[in-house]
């Protein structure tokens, strides 16, 4: 009876045994999928003129901002008149520069349209000039 029971938990053990390296390895290609498409995501980039437009647009706000609230309070502004000036000032600097930007956003996407087209206007153009091979085995001179 005893090996029976002995026996017995022996095959209770063992399904067990073999699910946790085949849960391990689960978890192992899903770390993996999630590293790749975390790659695949990080080799997306804006073009650098458009990168370069945001990253000066916010320098240019925070700076103009800090600079606002600066000179108002050297020049003994209440609290109020402080917030009040500063917020005013970025807002409306802030929707200047958000319209500065989507317009060389806008255009540099207008750009990449049309050289594409370009690309697929020649490439048709090509594959239509060049001659169909009928004997792939056969070369003319």
């Amino acid at each position: 009876m005893k090996k029976e029971t002995a026996g017995a938990a022996e095959k209770s053990e063992n399904p067990s045994a073999k699910q946790a390296p085949a849960k391990v390895a689960r978890k192992k290609t899903k770390a993996v999928k999630m590293r790749k498409v975390e790659k695949q995501a990080d080799g997306v980039r804006l073009p650098v003129l458009v990168e370069f437009t945001y990253t000066i647009s916010v320098l240019l706000l925070l700076l103009l901002g800090l600079t606002v609230m600066f000179i108002s309070f050297v020049s003994g502004a209440s609290l109020l008149n402080l917030v009040l000036r500063t917020s005013v000032t970025i807002l409306v600097i802030g929707a200047l520069l958000t319209l500065i930007s989507a317009h060389i956003s806008t255009g540099v996407l207008n750009a990449c349209l049309v050289e594409q087209e370009e690309f697929e206007k020649a490439q048709s153009e090509e594959s239509q000039n060049s001659p169909s091979i009928e004997n792939p085995g056969t070369v003319e001179a």
